[in-house]
């Protein structure tokens, strides 16, 4: 008994140490540094690109700045949205293989890149909730005209972001969206919550990109489209 006490002490501390090395996962702790990672679906996209989009998007927060990342086709393109709180601005880079290095940059709260269509959105707070990654979340549902389309999102409270810090059409709700659709840049998707860890962020993560060139959001939807289709070009 006493040496399966030892060897379970052991055991815990080596689980412990690397879960401390790896940032360590949430569940339902309080924090306000870390990252999301969220799992997309495009099930019920009838897109003829929905084989070439990304299966992940990770949201990497700090001081309630946000940086929003999607990479695709194994790297050959990635797009990062950054809202920076304290410079009170919002950078949509965008960069390929190809050599494409192109950064969109508005003002902080603006409509994020690509979300144009659902800015039409009302929303009605539900009474359900359910736990994703150990968060309690609440519901909310909304109709967009313009869409023609119904929208589930699933937020918590227990993680802390200033919603009007996070990089999303719909400003109303108060919290962090865990579990929501949406349609960016005319594809629908669905995202939901598959992780949540708490780690150090370096403040560089929410800086203007360098390097890149300005463009306006015409030029980068441009930009996006042709990437995935050359025959735009």
């Amino acid at each position: 008994m006493k040496s399966f006490n030892i060897i379970s002490i052991i055991f815990l501390a080596i689980v412990a140490c690397i879960a401390a090395a790896c940032g360590g996962s949430v569940s339902g702790g309080k924090i306000s540094e870390g990252v999301i990672t969220y799992k997309l679906d495009y099930s019920e996209s009838k897109s003829i690109l929905v084989p070439l989009l990304p299966d992940y998007m990770t949201m990497t927060f700090k001081d309630n700045n946000t940086s929003m990342l999607i990479k695709g086709l194994g790297g050959c393109f990635m797009l990062n949205a950054i809202a920076n709180k304290t410079q009170n601005q919002n950078y949509t880079a965008f960069s390929t293989v190809m050599g494409d290095k192109d950064v969109l940059i508005s003002d902080f709260g603006d409509t994020p890149f690509g979300t144009e269509p659902m800015s039409d959105i009302a929303i009605s707070q539900q009474p359900d909730t359910m736990t994703i990654c150990g968060y309690l979340c609440h519901k909310a549902v909304g109709y967009s005209k313009q869409c023609d389309r119904n929208f589930t999102f699933w937020y918590t409270k227990d993680i802390d972001i200033s919603s009007d810090c996070i990089l999303s059409p719909i400003k109303s709700i108060d919290g962090v969206l865990m579990a929501f659709d949406i349609v960016m840049m005319g594809i629908y998707m669905k995202a939901k919550a598959v992780s949540v860890n708490h780690e150090k962020v370096p403040d560089e993560t929410f800086e203007k990109p360098t390097g890149l060139n300005e463009v306006s959001r015409s030029e980068l939807e441009n930009k996006i489209h042709t990437f995935y289709d050359p025959t735009q070009n």
